[in-house]
């Protein structure tokens, strides 16, 4: 029985027994029962101050808190937990084409799971999504998946105590980057980055018309003096159908230049959301 469930019986016994008493009172000579009303009402306080406190430490996250609490306490919720480069050389921005839709987007991608996830996965009831294909087949322990509302928050906890699971962001850097040898290996195979913020979305309903929610890490990759002079040599060679340079005008707009009015490339929501480090609905 988890802590919130015992919680639940606990207030439903213990008030039950406050009502029963507030209707039928105890005899004045019935110390047992004055004594078992006096502890009800102690236990009932502290369980609905814990329940406060719970509410206050959240208050930064209210609705969110209400979503996964309340209104979608026993739906079920993809989570979707990933990492983004912004990879920034002279005012444009690297962006790569992305492996399952028609967009440009960050380098990045979801976390991976360690040995020892399976735990917490247990115990949250957690299923993974087994829907998302890659050149290699199924995605397997990536960091998104069906969890009840309830549980959201624990998920959180657990992800943001970086035990078991993945911490670095080099292995999508790598995959999307180096192994496509649109950057050489010898002068990126040691990157240094700077963690920049975390973007959290709300519940909202996706297109496949299921409950989701992302959490985005947003990293800067800090170069090296050969490693400017590499991007801005890519830089210079232009646009293809691998990657992109784009300005924040571009990013901002989605791809759409409004002077023009023309959609010069289409860009996923996750760059905007990266870009300004707050989530967007478009």
């Amino acid at each position: 029985m988890t802590t919130r469930l015992s919680n639940i019986v606990v207030l439903i016994l213990f008030g039950s027994y406050i009502v029963y008493r507030i209707f039928y009172p105890a005899n004045p000579h019935d110390n047992f029962s004055s004594t078992l009303l006096s502890i009800s009402i102690e236990i009932i306080a502290v369980i609905i101050l814990y329940a406060i406190l719970n509410l206050l430490q959240n208050i930064k996250w209210l609705r969110f808190y209400l979503q996964t609490q309340f209104l979608f306490r026993n739906k079920e919720i993809r989570v979707s937990i990933a990492y983004l480069f912004r990879i920034n050389i002279n005012g444009k921005y690297l962006l790569v084409k992305s492996r399952l839709r028609n967009y440009f987007q960050p380098v990045g991608g979801a976390f991976k799971t360690l040995p020892g996830s399976e735990r917490i996965f247990k115990k949250l009831n957690i299923k993974p999504d087994r829907l998302i294909e890659t050149e290699k087949g199924i995605a397997k322990g990536d960091l998104r998946v069906y969890i009840k509302g309830v549980n959201v928050i624990e998920l959180i906890e657990w992800f943001n105590s970086k035990e078991d699971r993945e911490t670095a962001p080099w292995r999508e850097f790598c995959e999307e980057l180096i192994s496509t040898n649109i950057l050489p290996w010898k002068q990126f195979r040691f990157i240094d980055y700077k963690f920049q913020g975390t973007v959290q979305s709300p519940i909202i309903t996706l297109d496949s018309g299921d409950k989701g929610m992302f959490l985005f890490e947003i990293y800067d990759l800090v170069v090296n003096d050969d490693q400017k002079l590499i991007l801005e040599e890519l830089l210079q060679k232009g646009d293809t159908d691998k990657y992109i340079w784009v300005d924040d005008y571009l990013i901002q707009r989605l791809g759409h230049d409004e002077r023009t009015k023309t959609q010069v490339y289409e860009i996923s929501l996750q760059t905007k959301c990266a870009q300004n480090l707050k989530w967007s609905k478009k």
